[in-house]
């Protein structure tokens, strides 16, 4: 069936609309922009729109039409078309996706005024204030709301870097998608943190948004800042532990302004009592001044609350990526296999006995919420490995170095050599050229430029892009350059005119990584969407698609011989592909968060992998076997990179530090501080320099090393 959403229709779902162009009762168009065809309504009474099904094909879409009624105010349309404009730009699991082109458009019926449309993501699961209900209202534990802050956390940084905020988070406002990612909706209300909007806090001319229980005092008066979430994000969280609204009067005394929540979570402990206090402090200047303050924070909180005597389970909720696991396997070196399906009802909370030796995980899903908690002294792990061959097999698990770092590591502050301007957005990706004196750069500023290293100049600059650029890739004679974005758009460029040769079909969801085999006649990209596809250079064409990962492919590199292709995923595993047949060789599992980068010895011998659980691991490569757990960092490890001698591999973190490692032994050979700044990329052009960059700026730095 085809629905008809023009208003004045006399018959919105007349029955011979199936397959047709337009409506049979009133003439209207059925396939909006070409592509969508409209199935059901969903919700008449969402804010100012009314919210529809439609498809893409086979593809569930989620329809928002601003009512013609309020489509002339201009405020209320400015909010409306806010929406598009800002998810637009933040390609992350934790929004809906909206595709950049197309995303808002106009539809105009065959009577009446024309209607305003956005076209955006379907997310399956419900809302937090409809999964309450389905529980009950019962109350949510503390280990199940620290993982839920911190992934809220992880998406408003996302949204505060890109210079806006959102103003209206509530339960209605946060989805569950069934894999257990959390998803922030409805950015209608959401403002441009520019120095004119700041300035202006507290004119006539901004607009209030308000949510009875969840809005802070200084968005009630029109005042919103950037804190203001941080508030809504702290009610929010509350709500979910006491199971009652914020404005429910066992809660809130209104003669005496106070908010008494802590009697009502009498579980909780202190220390987490004491952040959400924080949080939903009246007062602008108690709360976290930023999401990154507020990641700090939750990093540097106390496990202990969450440690099970006897079971002795210590919850990592910073650092859990949120996807429900299901079937059963250890770390190490692995062979794919498929068993299992999800953990039943009757098995929540419950883990498999295993092997004593082995660190394990369990996930633990509470009416489809993921719980990620590390199980220790024999017990079993559940990991996302749904699709493997029933041949999977696990070697003998072996010791482990928990701590690789010598008892001394010299500590050397570097110093600034350079600053390289030019990119007004944030930093992507940064590739080295043969020379050890030209770099390229990508950046969310939709460019890409070619760096003289010595004179800090900009030797080229390439444009075309539509959106955020997020990764580069050479061929082996450096004359033609590769680039994906967000939009899943593959370019291939001349190096030295810096004009675009070609184009790729691409992905259908942002693409995070690019590499290109030995001999330079393959490009292999990895997307978002989990997928690692393989491109001949010479014509385009697609080779081959791998699938298997269950979350986005960050990291991706090809093995000298040009046999292997190694991915690492936000599903926490690595996993080893042979090139020629797309096959999985094998997966490696034993991070217990994120994998952000990998690198590989010249020699093949040696893999390192980084992660979001602060820890490097180095493995052997032809057993899968972890060699060492390279401990140090305190924040999450971003990048690695290799030097040229092949000797030492350096990983950056958002602590602000880079770290150099012995790649045949792991030991630790020295710490570099003094960066002011996360380091999220790595260059290595000498023995006693090194380059960074920042997700978080547009500045590029040269540093020396010498101490």
């Amino acid at each position: 069936m085809s629905l008809c959403i023009n208003p004045n229709c006399p018959e919105p779902a007349h029955p011979e609309n199936s397959h047709q162009r337009v409506c049979q009762a009133c003439g209207s168009g059925l396939l909006m922009q070409g592509q969508y065809r409209v199935m059901r309504l969903l919700s008449s009474n969402s804010g100012f729109g009314v919210v529809y099904e439609a498809y893409q094909q086979d593809q569930p879409k989620i329809l928002k039409v601003l009512r013609p009624d309020r489509s002339d105010n201009p405020k209320i349309l400015s909010l409306f078309r806010k929406e598009a404009e800002v998810l637009s730009q933040l390609h992350h699991l934790g929004v809906p996706l909206v595709e950049t082109e197309g995303g808002y458009f106009v539809y105009r019926p065959s009577e009446g005024p024309p209607l305003h449309c956005i076209i955006m993501e379907k997310i399956d699961g419900p809302n937090l204030l409809q999964w309450m209900q389905q529980q009950g209202n019962h109350p949510i534990g503390e280990r199940q709301a620290f993982q839920w802050l911190h992934q809220l956390t992880e998406i408003l940084r996302r949204v505060h870097q890109h210079n806006y905020f959102h103003r209206d988070i509530k339960p209605d406002n946060i989805m569950l998608r069934s894999s257990g990612q959390l998803v922030l909706v409805d950015f209608g209300a959401a403002r441009e943190m520019s120095q004119t909007y700041l300035a202006q806090v507290g004119s006539l001319g901004v607009t209030t948004i308000s949510s009875a229980g969840y809005t802070p005092p200084e968005q009630e008066q029109g005042q919103a800042v950037p804190q203001s979430d941080f508030y809504a994000l702290g009610r929010t969280i509350i709500f979910l532990l006491t199971g009652r609204s914020p404005n429910d009067p066992a809660l809130y005394d209104p003669m005496l302004n106070l908010f008494k929540w802590r009697p009502y979570a009498p579980t909780i402990s202190s220390e987490f009592a004491n952040l959400l206090d924080s949080l939903v402090s009246p007062r602008v200047i108690d709360r976290p001044k930023t999401a990154q303050e507020l990641l700090d924070r939750l990093q540097k909180l106390s496990l202990s609350q969450f440690v099970h005597q006897g079971d002795e389970v210590a919850l990592h909720a910073m650092t859990s990526p949120p996807f429900i696991a299901s079937g059963t396997q250890a770390s190490g070196f692995q062979m794919p296999a498929y068993a299992g399906g999800e953990p039943s009802a009757a098995t929540m909370g419950t883990t498999p006995s295993g092997n004593a030796s082995v660190t394990y995980w369990t996930w633990l899903i509470a009416g489809g919420v993921t719980l990620a908690a590390v199980i220790l002294m024999g017990l079993g792990i559940w990991s996302r490995q749904r699709s493997q061959p029933t041949d999977a097999t696990t070697p003998p698990t072996t010791d482990i170095t928990t701590d690789a770092s010598p008892a001394v590591v010299p500590e050397i502050s570097v110093e600034l050599l350079r600053t390289l301007t030019g990119h007004t957005n944030s930093i992507n990706a940064l590739r080295l050229m043969s020379d050890e004196r030209r770099f390229v750069s990508a950046s969310g500023d939709n460019t890409i430029r070619v760096w003289d290293l010595s004179t800090g100049q900009i030797v080229q600059t390439f444009t075309g892009h539509e959106t955020f650029v997020n990764a580069l890739a050479l061929s082996p004679d450096e004359r033609t350059l590769y680039s994906s974005s967000a939009d899943g758009a593959i370019f291939a460029w001349t190096i030295n005119t810096g004009e675009q040769q070609a184009t790729f079909a691409g992905h259908d969801s942002p693409i995070n990584v690019l590499a290109r085999n030995p001999d330079g006649r393959l490009l292999v990209s990895g997307g978002s969407d989990g997928t690692i596809k393989v491109w001949e250079t010479a014509n385009q064409d697609l080779v081959s698609t791998f699938t298997g990962h269950q979350g986005a492919v960050n990291t991706l590199v090809i093995t000298d011989d040009g046999q292997r292709i190694i991915t690492g995923s936000a599903d926490r595993t690595i996993r080893v592909w042979d090139l020629q047949t797309s096959a999985a060789i094998a997966v490696l599992d034993g991070h217990d968060s994120f994998i952000n980068a990998i690198a590989v010895s010249p020699d093949g011998r040696y893999l390192f992998s980084a992660s979001a659980d602060k820890t490097l691991k180095r493995w052997d490569l032809e057993t899968g076997e972890i060699l060492d757990v390279l401990n140090g960092h305190t924040s999450y490890v971003n990048v690695l990179a290799v030097s040229r001698n092949g000797q030492t591999v350096a990983s950056g973190s958002a602590d602000e530090t880079v770290r150099f490692w012995d790649v045949a032994t792991g030991e630790a050979e020295a710490i570099y501080s003094g960066f002011g700044m996360p380091v999220d990329h790595i260059l290595l052009p000498s023995e006693r320099q090194l380059v960074t960059a920042s997700r978080e700026n547009s500045a590029i730095k040269a540093w020396s090393t010498d101490p």
